[in-house]
């Protein structure tokens, strides 16, 4: 077996290698011009695929990635600023607070790298790596019912259509990868129906048939910009346009706005881990060193829109926590990555003499949960173990709880591994409201 420790460094230079290998290449050109304007199972270590990170120039010290605001500039081709009036207009409003506008890209920037990665990929237009904050200010956004959901805020039927998996335990459309792969495959082809790289951002938003019944049969070759603005379509689609518009348009000169646009740090680079088997994400997060949280904001989709249920066949994570976890998936017993769940103990003990219970070594008990193997355990604490909830699989993973005398609604959210924030969303409750024995709280994501 390669030695674990070994094998991350490799791995760390690997995401080096990459990083030097793509600050030489840059954008190509389009053939058609754009718009001008298991514990005793001896295991292999697991698997890792790299997505590819930013373009960087290997210094000593840090990683640190290449500008990600000029690669998006050399690819612009909608016209931006001198587009038209309501183009400054709109990017006024957005920049309205500079602090605000630079935060909510800060928060957005590992997502952004991976769609620029996309689009340099696919080689289309910059203006369309911006076209998720359009759409949900690059934030995963789950489905309210039969709506959209995701960074690109795809429909369901869209999505399944494009080969997507939308269900209430995993829903795709909150899988960076798989969304932008599908989001940017509908522009492509949007671009191809009506050779207009702004046609196909307003089909992206209306529906290529809504677009075609308002173009009426009209060649698009001579659409400038007063005459698109006259299409019969809704002032959704319209403003639609004109805020991806005004967006490149602050992206290209930012200092006629009064906006600092961030920088990426090595810390918002993503790389793509495949573990030989598909893993519980509270382990993964254990193992990877970050909390629930952390995991869950790159891996929405295996989340069933709540909680860290089910495993996943494949995770996003920053550099560092991937290096982490690849460490620790070297030697973990495959048999075992599957389903875990939290439980208070209610004797003190080791590590050791839990793991002799559970009929598993040590080792993997101290490494689900980030403990070295002769620490001391006191009675109450949460412990990761192995195998599903003895409770939900009792309940039949029950949909509500009744409130018993006693009980708390941080106390249900630990209970159950769900956010506090989303029990009382679900709930209609603040911090605030009082709980009544009898009543039933839902504990799962509403399905409508």
């Amino acid at each position: 077996m390669i030695n674990a420790r070994a094998g991350s460094m490799r791995f760390l230079v690997g995401v080096a290698l990459v990083l030097a290998i793509s600050a030489c290449t840059g954008p190509h050109s389009r053939s058609r011009s754009p718009v001008a304007t298991e514990p005793s199972l001896v295991v292999a270590p697991a698997p890792i695929e790299r997505i590819e990170p930013l373009p960087a120039q290997v210094q000593p010290g840090p990683l640190q990635p290449s500008p990600v605001w000029q690669r998006l500039r050399t690819r612009f081709a909608l016209g931006g600023c001198g587009y038209s009036d309501a183009v400054l207009r709109e990017a006024r409003r957005y920049t309205r607070s500079s602090q605000h506008f630079s935060a909510s890209w800060q928060a957005a920037m590992p997502s952004l790298l991976l769609v620029l990665q996309e689009i340099e990929r696919h080689d289309l237009p910059g203006e369309f790596a911006l076209l998720p904050y359009v759409e949900s200010n690059y934030r995963s956004l789950p489905a309210r019912g039969k709506g959209p959901a995701g960074i690109w805020q795809l429909m369901g039927r869209t999505a399944v259509d494009h080969g997507l998996k939308v269900g209430r335990d995993h829903d795709q459309r909150l899988d960076l990868l798989a969304s932008t792969e599908v989001a940017l495959a509908l522009i492509e082809r949007y671009d191809r129906e009506f050779s207009d790289w702004r046609l196909a951002s307003m089909a992206f938003n209306a529906g290529e048939y809504r677009l075609k019944r308002a173009l009426g049969g009209a060649s698009t070759t001579v659409l400038d910009a007063q005459r698109l603005a006259q299409l019969n379509l809704s002032s959704t689609t319209h403003q639609h346009l004109i805020r991806l518009l005004a967006l490149s348009c602050i992206v290209a000169e930012p200092e006629r706005f009064g906006v600092d646009l961030p920088q990426p740090g090595a810390e918002d680079l993503l790389v793509q881990v495949t573990p030989a088997a598909a893993i519980d994400l509270r382990l993964a997060a254990s193992l990877a060193g970050v909390n629930v949280e952390e995991m869950l904001r790159f891996n929405m989709a295996w989340s069933g829109q709540s909680s860290p249920h089910g495993p996943a066949s494949r995770l996003l994570l920053p550099a560092a926590a991937a290096a982490r976890l690849q460490l620790a998936l070297a030697d973990f017993p495959v048999s075992l990555l599957g389903a875990w769940h939290a439980r208070r103990i209610d004797i003190a003990g080791t590590p050791a003499e839990f793991a002799a219970r559970l009929g598993i070594t040590a080792k993997v008990l101290a490494q689900a949960n980030h403990l070295d193997v002769d620490a001391p355990l006191a009675s109450g604490r949460l412990l990761l173990l192995p195998g599903a909830d003895p409770d939900a699989v009792a309940a039949g993973d029950p949909q509500v709880h009744a409130i018993k005398p006693g009980d708390t609604l941080s106390a249900i959210a630990r209970r159950y591994q769900v956010r506090l924030a989303e029990l009382m969303r679900w709930n209609g409750m603040t911090a605030h409201s009082v709980l009544r024995p009898g009543r039933n709280l839902r504990i799962r994501a509403p399905t409508h």
